[in-house]
């Protein structure tokens, strides 16, 4: 399980022309399941997301610290082998009926932490990220 993570000011998802999920202050977060990711990385990973210090002048701060929000979008992209050539490996990358799965399962876990809002599974979005700093970290777990 991987997932970009980007500290934002706003960020919007739209798909045909309508938004279908906003937020302000906070983090945009784009994540991919891979293959052998198990339900309790989705715990770990939520924990960590939620938890890990972007915030403030020396990053002393969580978006649970600073009441900001969660936009989560799934992105089959981001578990790519790039080793090789130039032309992305997605085999790693789940398939899509287990990491729909997993998506929902990670947007109640983080829920639990803090307000976390969803793209659309499986759907060409336009992901609009106004990004603050940039603030930009790759976790895996």
């Amino acid at each position: 399980m991987k997932a970009v993570i980007q500290r934002v000011n706003e960020s919007k998802v739209t798909v045909d022309n309508k938004i279908i999920n906003e937020i302000q202050k906070g983090l945009c977060v784009l994540i991919g399941f891979e293959k052998d990711d198990t339900e309790e990385k989705i715990s770990k990973m939520a924990k960590k997301i939620a938890q890990m210090r972007l915030f403030g002048e020396k990053f002393e701060k969580s978006v649970m610290d600073i009441k900001g929000e969660i936009l989560l979008i799934p992105n089959f992209t981001i578990p790519a082998i790039t080793k090789k050539g130039t032309r992305p490996n997605f085999q790693n990358s789940m398939n899509p009926i287990e990491a729909k799965k997993f998506y929902d399962k990670m947007i109640k876990e983080l829920n639990q932490y803090v307000v976390t809002k969803n793209g659309i599974f499986g759907a060409m979005m336009e992901v609009d990220i106004k990004n603050d700093g940039p603030v930009t970290i790759i976790l895996e777990v």
